[in-house]
């Protein structure tokens, strides 16, 4: 697969797959008009910023600012087929242009390096961050680190898929105490003959102090 994919696969999930996850499968008008004043971070968004039906897209048709944070993210950015295929199969259009509206908000970041100021952030959301991206308790400390940096407080961060957080049990001291700044509540998501969505939990973590 890497002769198609690159070495990696690149994906861009369709608003349907956001607002079923995040968003208790509210329709795409009733969750734009909640999010209306609210400045939200999509982490690790994939090409989600150069397909129509993107929540990206839609969020920047509705006069919501929404980034869309990626390190493949590039100025002349070129798509494989490999990630047409694999983006359609994770309910995605597939369709990709170099050429659409708003990608001044598609930036090029890591998650632990994120260009904005202090308490600015109302919710950030990231799908398959942890399962995929994170394999030491430090870098998961330097992710949460700014991500609390960057959040108001009260605002939350909103990740799937995750299995039950309180099987986690960590050894770091200071993601430990990290983690005591946030109050957490979690989902079980599972829709049957569809592996879209594997039976595991939504997680949002509101920052309190």
């Amino acid at each position: 697969m890497s002769r198609y994919t690159g070495g990696c696969i690149n994906t861009a999930r369709p608003f349907a797959y956001y607002r079923k996850v995040f968003f208790k499968n509210q329709s795409e008008i009733s969750t734009l008009a909640n999010l209306q004043g609210k400045k939200l971070v999509d982490i690790g968004c994939g090409y989600t910023p150069y397909t129509e039906d993107s929540m990206f897209r839609a969020c920047y048709g509705a006069g919501i600012e929404f980034y869309g944070v990626d390190p493949i993210i590039e100025e002349n950015i070129t798509f494989k087929a490999g990630d047409s295929v694999f983006t359609r199969l994770t309910g995605g259009s597939g369709r990709f242009s170099p050429y659409v509206p708003g990608l001044d908000r598609a930036i090029c970041a890591m998650a632990d390096d994120l260009p904005f100021p202090d308490n600015e952030i109302d919710t950030i959301l990231s799908c398959w961050l942890i399962p995929i991206w994170i394999n030491k308790e430090e870098e998961l400390l330097n992710i949460f680190t700014e991500f609390h940096r960057i959040l108001k407080i009260g605002g939350t961060i909103n990740l799937y898929p995750l299995p039950d957080w309180n099987s986690f049990q960590f050894k770091n001291r200071a993601l430990k105490s990290l983690l005591k700044k946030f109050n957490f509540t979690q989902e079980f998501i599972y829709e049957p003959f569809n592996f879209l969505y594997p039976p595991t939990n939504q997680i949002s973590f509101k920052k309190m102090c």
